[in-house]
């Protein structure tokens, strides 16, 4: 049901290659690092995927003052964190976007506008749908020497997208032998991702003499 996708925030600002959500933190239990989300316009503009690479939690006046105080009571942290004016932060790398019902893996053609919604992407066909193909994690790739921590980032991806699927482990290798060619000449990255999926999906079947 439409009313029951978990929203978790609104565009604060946005680019063609990726946007920042606001969330109260109410809504923070459920966004998580590497998980797929999308911004869905109510008119007809695209809807525009993208990965979770980043949570921020600026601090205030009133914060800084309660960190001074000795022992502050619990009552007043937990209304500083319910009516707290600054909203949390979360960063997204853009991967895809869909337009008239068609799923494209690429950078949208135009950013998502300030206040939009953004949705968890849990229903597991559209989570089926957009990871299907893996032409998207080119783009992910291309973020080396930003502030995104690619590896890191592909590893919570993959084991995000492996629970969703139904603990898909074919999905899951075929992900990671897509992630060995394509980081062949990049160990850096390929190195430490194949240990942390290793560790954590230990039946995962990985060929190309990096595991």
């Amino acid at each position: 049901m439409e009313n029951e996708i978990p929203q978790i925030g609104r565009i604060l600002r946005a680019s063609t290659t990726g946007f920042a959500v606001g969330c109260r933190v109410g809504q923070l239990n459920q966004p998580a690092f590497g998980a797929l989300v999308k911004a869905q316009p109510v008119d007809n503009r695209e809807a525009i995927y993208g990965l979770i690479y980043n949570m921020n939690i600026d601090d205030d006046q009133l914060v800084r003052r309660l960190v001074l105080a000795e022992n502050p009571p619990n009552s007043v942290i937990e209304d500083q964190r319910r009516n707290r004016l600054l909203p949390i932060e979360m960063s997204v790398i853009a991967i895809g976007y869909e337009q008239n019902g068609v799923i494209q893996h690429g950078l949208p053609p135009r950013p998502p506008l300030n206040l939009d919604p953004v949705e968890l992407v849990v229903d597991v066909h559209n989570v089926r749908e957009f990871t299907e193909r893996l032409s998207y994690l080119r783009l992910i790739l291309r973020a080396t020497g930003s502030p995104v921590p690619v590896d890191q980032l592909l590893v919570a991806h993959i084991l995000d997208v492996y629970r969703l699927r139904g603990d898909d482990s074919a999905w899951a290798t075929a992900v990671t032998q897509e992630l060995i060619e394509l980081l062949r000449s990049n160990y850096d990255i390929l190195i430490p991702m194949l240990e942390a999926l290793s560790d954590a999906l230990p039946q995962l079947m990985i060929d190309g003499g990096a595991a």
